[in-house]
This record gives structure tokens, C-alpha cells and sequence, in this order.
């Protein structure tokens, strides 16, 4: 039996899906009373969740002004991607080098539990973002490089995958086939395991893309920010 949640694990997990699922505004700073009022919470049990939230990247604390949810840019998106590209093409030619035939049967039944996440329970965000991270972290874990994975968890892929899956089944784009992508990292020679991966990777920013684009679109933020 489970132990029963705190008040500050159950704040923190209201707050949570409050920014996930844009019930907060976007760039501007947000009241600790109003915060706490929509999720139930003491103003000093919400502050513990904001700093929680804050260390996953999913709010910003400006000094002297507050916190507030960050307002992502396709350049923003671009660098992270750009970084997690980087950090995981490398982490994946140390696996590589390693030959460890154990790992291939370990990675091949996380795909195939992402895949079925994707495909038998649709509605189940949190939980494929979590699958999925689980899998990409595997491979870092796994090059034996301690500053690969702190790199990685610095651009907090955790919440990267949150968010590319949440845009992703939102807009109906979400494309996943693990499986056959393990096959193609352990299956070809290094240039095309690298392309795979960079491929796959490039795949997700895009659906991040087109969802950004469309909401700066339908708030008006891309007008003002150009201006």
C-alpha cells in the first residue's frame, strides 16, 4: 500500500498540470495567493511546489519580480534540441563502443512499452512523456559518462519530453515507433545509427515547433513581439 500523498506532493502535482495544460498565462508574473487559491493550497505549501517546478524548468523566478511561466521561442526550442542532439549522438557512440548486448534487449522492451503507451492509452500524456524519458535517459546512463548526464539533465529532458508530448497529442501528430528505431541504432553502421537518432530527435522538435507557431499565432504574442 501506498503511503498517502503530502500536502506539498499534491500541490505540487495540481501546479504541475495547471502550467502543462496552459491553464496559467504564459510570460506574465503570477500572484502566490491566486496560484494558491486554484490549487487548493496554503501560500506557504505552494511555495515549496513552485521551487520544485522551478528546478524542473517549468516555471522562471525572476529576482524582484516573481515567477512566472517561461514564454518559449522557436529559438529557445531550437537551442535545447540543439543541445539534447548533441549530447545524445554522443552518448549513443559510447553505447556503441561499449557492444553491450544486454542493453539492446533492455532499450527494445522500453520502446515497445512507449509504443504501446502511444497506441492503446492516447490519453495518457504524463505517462508516455515518463516512458519516453525513461528511454532517451537510458541511453546517457548507459554511455558511462557522469557529464553527459548532467549536461543532459541541465536542459531537463524531463520536462522537454512533458512538453513535446503534450504538443504532440494535442495536435494529433504524435509519431512513435521506438521499436524499430532501436533496430536502427543497432543495426546499421554508426553513420546511419546517427542519423536515426538525430532524425528522431529533429522529429520532435518539429511537432514543438508547430505547436509554438500555432499558439503565438491565436494569442497575438508573435504581433507584439515583433513589434
Amino acid at each position: 500500500m501506498e503511503a498517502p500523498k503530502t500536502s506539498e506532493e499534491i500541490a505540487y502535482e495540481r501546479l504541475r498540470k495547471a502550467v502543462l495544460r496552459g491553464e496559467l498565462p504564459v510570460n506574465q508574473f503570477l500572484s502566490q495567493r491566486m496560484l494558491a487559491e486554484k490549487i487548493g493550497a496554503a501560500v506557504v505549501t505552494l511555495r515549496a511546489a513552485m521551487r520544485s517546478l522551478e528546478n524542473e524548468g517549468l516555471l522562471e523566478n525572476v529576482p524582484r519580480w516573481g515567477v512566472r511561466v517561461p514564454l518559449e521561442t522557436e529559438d529557445s526550442i531550437k537551442d535545447r534540441y540543439f543541445m539534447r542532439e548533441l549530447l545524445e549522438v554522443a552518448a549513443l557512440r559510447r553505447v556503441l563502443e561499449l557492444r553491450d548486448p544486454a542493453l539492446v534487449e533492455l532499450l527494445q522492451r522500453k520502446a515497445a512499452a512507449c509504443d504501446r503507451m502511444a497506441s492503446e492509452d492516447p490519453e495518457n500524456v504524463e505517462r508516455f512523456a515518463e516512458l519516453h524519458f525513461d528511454f532517451h535517459h537510458t541511453f546517457v546512463e548507459r554511455s558511462r559518462s557522469p557529464l553527459l548526464l548532467e549536461s543532459l539533465d541541465r536542459i531537463h529532458l524531463k520536462t522537454l519530453m512533458l512538453y513535446n508530448a503534450n504538443r504532440g497529442w494535442a495536435r494529433g501528430y504524435l509519431r512513435t515507433n521506438h521499436y524499430q528505431l532501436v533496430t536502427d541504432l543497432f543495426g546499421a553502421d554508426l553513420q546511419h545509427a546517427e542519423e536515426a537518432m538525430s532524425n528522431h530527435i529533429r522529429d520532435g522538435m518539429g511537432l514543438e515547433l508547430e505547436a509554438v507557431r500555432s499558439f503565438m499565432q491565436t494569442s497575438g504574442i508573435a504581433e507584439k513581439t515583433a513589434g
